[in-house]
């Protein structure tokens, strides 16, 4: 399992850890900064050791990095993680904003079901299966998302399934 040290610190950008397994051009880490591809939110981009990461998939608890095909890391060795912060804060304020509305909206609509989403750095969409168009109620689903982003409350995450690594 790789220990997640983003859950614990988002706002680490840098990190020195060890490499747990090489497989060709796929690798793991004791512990990580880089926010995997999950849930819909797209994963960070950086680098390990200066080798760009292509990819950041999560498989189980595990966080498989895929880097060029000639990196020359090895199991055991300590690398440096350096991820993107710019992309980063962007998709830690767009997940937050997704976050309200997913709530406010099951607030409103108590049967509605969530069927998808994608958050990217630029933009946050939510999916919802529904009988009737939402449009009409989006003006207000907008004020009650500014009301809570106005009051200006402390941001709380924790695990509701530390097992199954679910969180709030």
């Amino acid at each position: 399992m790789t220990q997640k040290i983003f859950w614990q610190n988002p706002y680490l950008t840098e990190l020195s850890t060890t490499v747990t397994s090489v497989q060709g051009n796929k690798i793991t880490v004791k512990e990580t900064i880089f926010y995997a591809f999950s849930g819909g939110q797209e994963s960070d981009y950086g680098s390990i050791c200066n080798y760009p990461v292509l990819e950041a998939k999560k498989e189980g608890k595990k966080i498989f990095y895929t880097l060029d095909e000639n990196h020359l890391l090895k199991v055991g060795g300590t690398v440096k993680m350096i991820i993107d912060w710019e992309r980063r804060y962007k998709l830690m304020r767009l997940h937050f904003a997704a976050e309200v509305v997913l709530e406010l909206i099951c607030q409103q609509f108590l049967d509605i079901v969530k069927i998808g989403a994608h958050i990217a750095s630029d933009k946050a969409r939510i999916d919802f299966s529904w009988h009737e168009n939402l449009a009409p109620y989006l003006p207000s689903v907008q004020q009650a998302a500014q009301n809570i982003i106005d009051a200006d409350q402390e941001i709380i995450s924790a695990f509701s399934d530390g097992i199954n690594e679910r969180r709030y």
